[in-house]
């Protein structure tokens, strides 16, 4: 899609432009449409649009997926800290949210650029 496509190569502008386009012509965004457009903002180092669409993602009714947590707590490494990233793998947890490698290798990641590795 459009959207994974901006999403490759981090234009979180034009990933975001499309979500709001999907909204005003009615058209639903969905999950993938969603994660799409996590995954650009988290490789656009927008770490605060990627936290605003994962929050849109509730709002909408759609269900967060492993992918669109594990985009939103590696975004926390460049801005909302190891803090932000560990709620993120605690609330993946109580949503029975199966944490992968990639949501496990973020939270290290980041809580080792916040020094809270211990």
């Amino acid at each position: 899609s459009a959207i994974s496509a901006c999403a490759k190569s981090a234009e979180w502008q034009r990933a975001l432009v499309s979500i709001a386009g999907m909204c005003q012509a009615v058209l639903e965004p969905d999950a993938i449409s969603y994660n799409a457009a996590i995954s650009a903002c988290e490789k656009g180092t927008d770490w605060q649009r990627t936290l605003l669409l994962l929050v849109s993602m509730g709002r909408a009714v759609i269900e967060h997926t492993v992918i669109s947590c594990s985009a939103a707590i590696s975004a926390c490494q460049t801005g909302a800290g190891w803090q932000m990233a560990l709620a993120l793998l605690a609330t993946m947890q109580r949503a029975i949210l199966e944490p992968n490698i990639i949501s496990y290798s973020a939270a290290i990641s980041t809580c080792e650029k916040g020094t809270a590795w211990q």
